[in-house]
Formats: structure tokens, sequence, C-alpha cells
């Protein structure tokens, strides 16, 4: 069973809609902050285009890091 606490981001995006929210609609929050369910931390879309999101934002700090470890492997030579 889900935490009531967890889903106020849902309960306060399905009452600006009015309307409740589908299966696959998720809450992200914006800044990550999951205790932040202010109006601007939240935005609504589909289940398919978070994880995707999320893949995407996960992918590229891990270049990141690639990176930043070719960079200092090259200080060391």
């Amino acid at each position: 069973m889900r935490d009531r606490r967890s889903d106020q981001h849902r309960t306060l995006t399905e009452a600006e809609l009015g309307r409740t929210l589908g299966p696959d609609e998720v809450v992200d929050h914006v800044n990550e902050d999951k205790a932040d369910n202010s109006r601007l931390n939240r935005r609504l879309m589909t289940r398919r285009h978070h994880t995707t999101m999320h893949n995407q934002t996960r992918n590229l700090s891990r270049l990141r890091r690639s990176l930043r470890m070719v960079k200092e492997r090259r200080k060391l030579y």
C-alpha cells in the first residue's frame, strides 16, 4: 500500500485539473525534491516520457563522470 504523504503531489495535481490521474500519468518534481509540492515544481507527464527523461539524465551524468575521469588520468601522466 502506498503512503498517503508520498501521494500528496498526485492529490494536488488532480485537484488542480479537476479529474483523477490515469494509471499512465506521473507527476514529476522538477527540482527532484519530492517534499516540494509547490505548483511550479510539479509537471504532469506520461510514465513513458518520465522514464525516458530520467534515463537520459542518468546517461548524461555517467558520460560527464567518465569524461572527468579521463581528464584526471591525463593530468597524472
